[in-house]
């Protein structure tokens, strides 16, 4: 089916063929297709689609094929006398369409393609069948549906049904004036007299231009979005396309989807579909991963191609439900560990393309950013990132008062920011758009740090989501030091005289030790450890941040519990892939292969049967995408310690299952933007293959036994700084590939 390397051929001499070369993508990508013989009967279940801004699902409803359709930027635009972002600024649903029949509907033989993006396959009934083709398009805002039927169903039709313009939210948002003051109470007493009751946005209307009916939906603080559709028959064949557009703050939305629709189904129709699948076969290649676990390494791929479907730059980034959105009451994007660990997966996959848009959008909101900061005075130099926000990035501290004391998130989302930076050493981004918004983010907590009797440096007390407000808090204290840190490291790789460094250098040297407990860290210096805490947001010194590491001494013991106790799962809200989101990849840090294993297992079983994931029967997307970076940590890790000035290193295969004996990645990336290649077999490594994109120094534990060896196009040394350590002096485009003497026996 594939063929990959020999054990042997990195000692031979010449470049090794690429991935693409190497593999047989579409026989692989096969593998991992979904295969459909019944019907999917709710969203749970159903194959989905999507180009990373519009989307699309199908399944069973009644006597009718229901096509589910997503456009990712749709938010309303209301400002706080609405209340908070929830009932302002909701995202919202956009509607589906019905496929009639003419008969009943019987079963179905579906195919989910992932090479291709697309379903193929056939619905049955009991008048005949219709031949169905279903894709959204990649490149352009078109979702497509080709229907061949026999002669017993031809006169199948479609019905549109638009879904209402109103957040998904429900239950206590005030629709009379005595309602107001109950909100108030729960959200905060700024509302008592500023807070709207209820009203609706203007019902839709259709409109039609030839052939292409308009569906448009204003919205009453500006704006307004729109669904087109049409149709196209040719040779028995009936192709229906619908396009969905957004403006904001003008019209527009209505002539923008009617066009693309007319656009689409004038062009050639070869042409649009190769252009479609030509995106998807450039994105796969970009990395490759076997493991000997088929079922994760199915899930693997599947989670891949979800992140083609869900981010990219210049589209948008992850909100909390992802793409396609169900509903619910997280109408947002929620800012306290969903869209932080749900971009986990894409530095180490070589997919830097769909973390990049996070990092644009902190950047182009970063006045909103600086506006949110309470108290206004500290506004001058701090930022501050609200927990719920749509796209615009608006909202304030006072927001959701529930939540004013919980000041890290800015920081922790800025962890993924500095991540991009790392794995693509862009010193422009890092110069123009990463450094300054942590550099206010940081000035918060130092406009609120206060020296204690003890000498120590302690914040008043803040908020451990999701927990409680606690002294010391873990959450806080770890994110205030790798802030600290990582100004201090970008200052000297930008080469900048900042005259803060010194109350850098002060915060990370005065903060209290974290606060630890008979059973590891705890949420905070006066609350026992929290039993069963779904949010790890206490361990964010462990991962992802790694200020406690196991290559220091005396972690071990801390470390170990720490770990056992956030895999304690009990009783029926315990949510194992939540969990597992966050405890699987501290197990790889700590180099336990086999709990995170089981961990990944706990996972798998919790996901939904589409291999989407729910909280409370609504999509969470953070505990899908999570899974492709559970597997990585175990076969790559190339962190490095915040307080050190040197990088890495690269560790291969560092948390591998013990049944796992033969693995092979390639291309996964590192920080210091390397592509790394490796191959275990037989449970040892036998050879490791490393790209420098950037010239930067090269540090790595490949994890041989015996003497090792390097083969490159140039003379390179290869220098031991500790056991199993090495260092090369590798510069931009160099390439070599290590392997040990042992393996030439």
């Amino acid at each position: 089916m594939f063929s990959l390397l020999a054990a042997a051929l990195p000692i031979g001499l010449g470049r090794a063929a690429t991935v693409e070369d190497r593999i047989d993508w579409p026989a692989f990508m096969r593998q991992h297709d979904m295969t459909f013989d019944k019907l999917p009967r709710d969203w749970a279940q159903a194959p989905h689609f999507g180009n990373a801004m519009v989307g699309s699902m199908l399944y069973k409803e009644g006597n009718t094929i229901k096509l589910q359709i997503f456009r990712a930027d749709v938010f309303d635009h209301r400002d706080d006398i609405w209340g908070w972002t929830a009932y302002s600024r909701p995202r919202l649903q956009i509607g589906h369409f019905s496929l009639h029949p003419v008969g009943r509907l019987t079963g179905c033989n579906w195919r989910k393609d992932l090479w291709n993006a697309e379903l193929t396959g056939t619905i049955t009934t009991d008048k005949g069948e219709i031949r169905i083709r279903h894709l959204t398009h990649a490149a352009g805002m078109a979702i497509v549906t080709e229907l061949t039927p026999t002669d017993g169903e031809k006169g199948f039709k479609w019905t549109w049904h638009p879904a209402e313009a109103r957040t998904t939210r429900s239950g206590d948002y005030p629709n009379r004036e005595s309602e107001i003051e109950a909100f108030a109470k729960h959200y905060g007493k700024q509302y008592e007299k500023t807070l709207k009751v209820f009203k609706a946005n203007p019902p839709g209307r259709l409109e039609k231009t030839g052939e292409v009916s308009v569906w448009i939906q204003d919205l009453m603080a500006g704006g307004q979005y729109a669904t087109a559709w049409g149709e196209h028959e040719a040779g028995g064949t009936r192709t229906h396309i619908a396009s969905i557009a957004n403006s904001y703050p003008g019209a527009g939305a209505g002539k923008t989807a009617a066009d693309d629709v007319k656009r689409f189904i004038s062009l050639d129709r070869p042409d649009w579909i190769g252009k479609h699948r030509a995106w998807w076969h450039d994105y796969y290649p970009r990395s490759f991963v076997t493991i000997p676990d088929k079922s994760l390494e199915s899930l693997y791929w599947q989670t891949i191609y979800r992140f083609g479907c869900t981010t990219r730059a210049g589209r948008c980034l992850v909100d909390t439900s992802g793409l396609w959105f169900q509903g619910g009451p997280w109408p947002y994007f929620t800012t306290d560990w969903n869209i932080q660990s749900a971009h986990w997966s894409v530095y180490a996959a070589n997919r830097l393309e769909q973390g990049e848009e996070l990092v644009n959008r902190l950047y182009a909101g970063r006045e909103e950013l600086i506006k949110a900061v309470r108290p206004v005075e500290w506004q001058n130099d701090s930022a501050y990132l609200p927990i719920e926000v749509a796209l615009d990035m608006i909202g304030n501290r006072e927001q959701d008062m529930r939540y004013y004391d919980l000041v890290g998130l800015l920081p922790w989302t800025l962890n993924n920011a500095w991540s991009q930076y790392c794995y693509s050493m862009d010193d422009a981004m890092l110069r123009d758009k990463i450094y300054p918004l942590l550099r206010r983010a940081i000035n918060l907590y130092l406009h609120m740090v206060k020296e204690g009797d003890d000498g120590k440096l302690h914040l008043p007390p803040t908020y451990s989501p999701e927990s409680g407000v606690w002294k010391d808090c873990n959450f806080d204290l770890a994110l205030f030091k790798w802030g600290c840190l990582t100004l201090l490291k970008a200052n000297k790789r930008l080469k900048i005289d900042d005259p803060l460094i010194p109350r850098w250098r002060e915060g990370s040297a005065k903060l209290p030790d974290f606060p630890v407990g008979d059973e590891g860290f705890k949420q905070g210096s006066d609350r026992p450890l929290l039993k069963h805490h779904r949010h790890q947001s206490h361990l964010l010194m462990i991962y992802p941040l790694h200020l406690v590491n196991i290559e220091q001494e005396g972690t071990c013991d801390v470390l170990r519990k720490s770990l056992l106790q956030a895999f304690d799962l009990k009783g029926a809200d315990s949510l194992p892939a939540m969990v597992q989101t966050h405890a699987g990849p501290i197990a790889t840090v700590i180099g336990d292969g086999d709990l995170a294993l089981k961990g990944l297992k706990r996972q798998q079983a919790d996901l939904l049967p589409s291999g989407l994931w729910a909280c409370g029967g609504n999509p969470c997307i953070e505990s899908t995408l999570s899974l492709a970076n559970n597997i990585q940590e175990m076969l790559i890790q190339s962190w490095s310690d915040p307080a050190k000035d040197e990088s890495g290193p690269i560790r291969i295969f560092p948390a591998v299952p013990v049944d796992w004996k033969d693995v092979e990645f390639h291309d996964l990336r590192a920080e210091g933007a390397f592509l790394v290649s490796a191959k275990r077999a037989g449970g040892q490594t036998q050879w490791v293959r490393i790209k420098s994109l950037a010239g930067e120094p090269c540090r790595i534990k490949p994890g041989f036994k015996g003497q090792v060896r390097i083969k490159s196009d140039r003379p390179l040394k290869l220098n031991q700084v500790s056991p199993g350590i090495y260092e090369i002096g590798m510069g931009r485009g160099d390439e070599i590939t290590l392997y040990a003497e042992t393996q030439l026996e």
